[in-house]
């Protein structure tokens, strides 16, 4: 079966591909990662300027599975908003991951003819419980940093180790899983905070509740005071888990 490393961009997805590169891991087929098409432009830099010439140095080529593949976009084909939107009542699920991502990543590799997949996701031991369900059929998961014991502190450790600076956090540009200090940088590039903005207005305008948001303030993001200190803001759990590795 072709073993796929899933590229998310963030900390363990690096960490697996420098393990691939000290032979802790083995090589696998290909690497893939799913672009959203909302995806922060400091994933890509980081991808050309230290990954791809490693990888490309072991024979393995990153590949780059484009968001066209997707069916769906902000919502699904029965008119639900697949994003974590923030409500009154609590949170929506995420289903976004899922849609923009595995999805993705599969028709991309039955495009090059592959119709079966081990796919390595970047879980560390401490985010054991986003590991999803063991799946039998073509297309299979499995989690080598857990398999190996890592932590996400291991992680940081090997990224450093060989000298690379570490990744910042891969997410898409209007994620409402973001800490004020990750909005902040997306404010930080006018253009990106532009279409932030203009995605939170059209959710909320286009939703029958009217009262969604991206930013967990439940105020219009162009509204929001950031805080960027604020270490109250911890964590994002991805229904689908997909995201942020």
């Amino acid at each position: 079966m072709t073993s796929v490393l899933n590229y998310g961009g963030g900390l363990q997805t690096v960490a697996m591909c420098v393990l691939v590169e000290r032979g802790v891991l083995p090589h696998p087929d290909l690497i893939v990662m799913a672009d959203t098409g909302r995806e922060m432009p400091t994933t890509f830099q980081y991808l050309d300027a230290h990954i791809r010439p490693r990888m490309a140095a072991l024979g393995i080529e990153v590949h780059i599975a484009g968001h066209d593949l997707a069916t769906v976009d902000l919502y699904g084909k029965n008119g639900d908003l697949l994003v974590p939107v923030f409500t009154a009542t609590g949170k929506l699920s995420s289903y976004c991951s899922g849609e923009w991502k595995k999805r993705v990543i599969q028709r991309y590799l039955r495009g090059l003819g592959i119709t079966s997949a081990t796919s390595w996701i970047g879980f560390s031991v401490d985010e054991r419980q986003r590991m999803m369900k063991p799946e039998t059929g073509p297309w299979q998961v499995s989690y080598p940093l857990i398999e190996h014991g890592l932590t996400r502190a291991n992680c940081r450790l090997a990224v450093e180790g060989c000298g690379l600076p570490l990744p910042k956090k891969s997410r898409c540009y209007m994620c409402p899983h973001q800490t004020d200090a990750e909005w902040a940088e997306v404010k930080a590039d006018p253009d990106l905070w532009r279409l932030a903005v203009e995605t939170d207005t059209e959710v909320r305008e286009n939703d029958e509740r009217g009262g969604v948001y991206l930013h967990r303030s439940l105020i219009p993001l162009d509204d929001v005071t950031l805080a960027p200190d604020d270490e109250t803001q911890t964590g994002r759990q991805c229904q689908l888990g997909m995201c942020f590795v």
